[in-house]
């Protein structure tokens, strides 16, 4: 199978699988989970710079249009507020995070530790806006986890 029909298949394959939890919990759901799972409905929307949803979106934009349903409200050139925001706790190991963890990253190796950002969604995958063309999720492994600045834990995580 072509390598991007695979990763397609699995992106869906997680979307119903997170539909399938959504219903199978009812609401028994920690804010955590509702971020992220706020997050994959937005599964293939197209990245635009500077978009806040919620038909299109950059990597700060998804992150905030789905943690203000949650009562977060943020400037709207905040990337760096977010990843750096000491209010929230700093999770430094990725072993340590948790469903709805804003994920950080330097991707440009500058000052600004997270110039690119996400929500981590369990199983070392995390959702994003990518600059390379989508709301996707990837794997933190390899570039990401080299990149990877920290996370930070705006919501509940736990019941």
């Amino acid at each position: 199978m072509h390598r991007a029909a695979r990763f397609l298949l699995i992106q869906t394959a997680a979307l119903w699988l997170c539909l399938l939890l959504i219903c199978l919990a009812g609401t028994g759901l920690t804010q955590g989970e509702r971020v992220a799972l706020r997050a994959l409905e937005h599964l293939g929307k197209p990245y635009v710079l500077g978009a806040r949803g919620p038909e299109r979106f950059d990597c700060s934009g998804l992150v905030m249009y789905c943690l203000e349903p949650e009562g977060f409200t943020f400037a709207r050139h905040s990337a760096e507020e977010i990843g750096t925001d000491a209010r929230y706790p700093l999770i430094t190991r990725p072993s340590a995070l948790l469903t709805g963890d804003v994920v950080c990253f330097d991707t440009v190796q500058d000052r600004d530790p997270s110039d690119h950002m996400g929500f981590y969604i369990g199983g070392k995958q995390f959702v994003h806006a990518s600059s390379t063309g989508e709301v996707k999720i990837s794997a933190l492994e390899g570039y990401y986890l080299e990149c990877f600045t920290g996370a930070r834990r705006y919501v509940s995580v736990y019941f």
